[in-house]
């Protein structure tokens, strides 16, 4: 009778610290269950969760203080429409000679394009927003040399365009962008960055350009093909916009760095 007893005291402590570890199991998956899907969860976006804005490395000055004096100023028109009157608004600021050769049509997009294209190795001339054809690529053989050197007078070419750019008031050609910019970013946008600020893109591509280095005479080209090169390699590597700085002359490029560096401290 004892042992019988002492049995069923052994059966009934079995059952009962099995039932308190199943119970005990139960409630930790239970918990795992709730902290995983809590988890997984988490990692899921709401439909009224925020999407994280991308802060512009350079943002535009605001100008709407400004506005207030200046009532003449229309409401920006539709990208589409808005060929006459940003081209009205750089005549303005250009010499008159210089002004008839800005296109005509997409003219917001040819600008995009063309400023997105300098800091690679080539640029399209037909999305130029200027469309000047100068005179002929003046080079000069090296006697008994092989190769060409090219001639101080090649320079000659840009001193229509650079003495343009220098009769321009830089301030009044950043108003100009800055009033335009909600059209030159769409049209970046357009151009395949939804995502990017077409600000901090003229920034770089400016801070490229100024970084090109300044060679000094005689520059060596050779012509392997059709187009005439630089023989230096690390001249040759160099993108677009760079090799053509380095084609209008130190005297040339200087100007050029010194308008560019002024008109970057007013849109950034």
């Amino acid at each position: 009778m004892q042992r019988n007893n002492n049995f069923l005291k052994y059966t009934l402590s079995l059952v009962f610290i099995f039932t308190i570890a199943f119970l005990y199991f139960q409630m930790k998956t239970a918990d795992q269950v709730r902290t995983e899907k809590n988890e997984f969860l988490l990692d899921i976006p709401t439909e009224n969760q925020e999407i994280e804005e991308i802060i512009p490395r350079y943002p535009i000055p605001d100008i709407s203080e400004n506005e207030i004096d200046r009532k003449n100023l229309i409401s920006l028109p539709p990208i589409g429409e808005s060929d006459e009157y940003l081209r009205m608004e750089l005549v303005n600021v250009m010499l008159a000679d210089i002004s008839q050769t800005i296109a005509k049509t997409t003219l917001v997009e040819k600008i995009v394009a063309t400023i997105d294209n300098i800091p690679r190795s080539y640029m399209a001339e037909r999305m130029r927003p200027i469309q000047i054809k100068p005179s002929s690529f003046v080079v000069e053989a090296q006697g008994n040399l092989s190769g060409f050197i090219l001639s101080e007078e090649n320079y000659d070419r840009y001193d229509y365009l650079v003495n343009a750019l220098d009769s321009i008031d830089v301030n009044k050609l950043a108003d100009i962008y800055l009033r335009f910019y909600p059209l030159l970013q769409e049209a970046y946008q357009d151009l395949g960055y939804p995502d990017a600020y077409f600000n901090d893109r003229l920034i770089d591509v400016i801070d490229h350009l100024l970084a090109t280095p300044e060679v000094n005479d005689p520059i060596i080209l050779h012509r392997p093909n059709i187009l005439f090169e630089f023989v230096h390699p690390e001249l040759e590597s160099l993108s677009s916009g760079q090799k053509l700085l380095i084609r209008t002359g130190k005297r040339h490029s200087s100007r050029i760095k010194q308008f560019i560096k002024e008109f970057r401290a007013l849109i950034s």
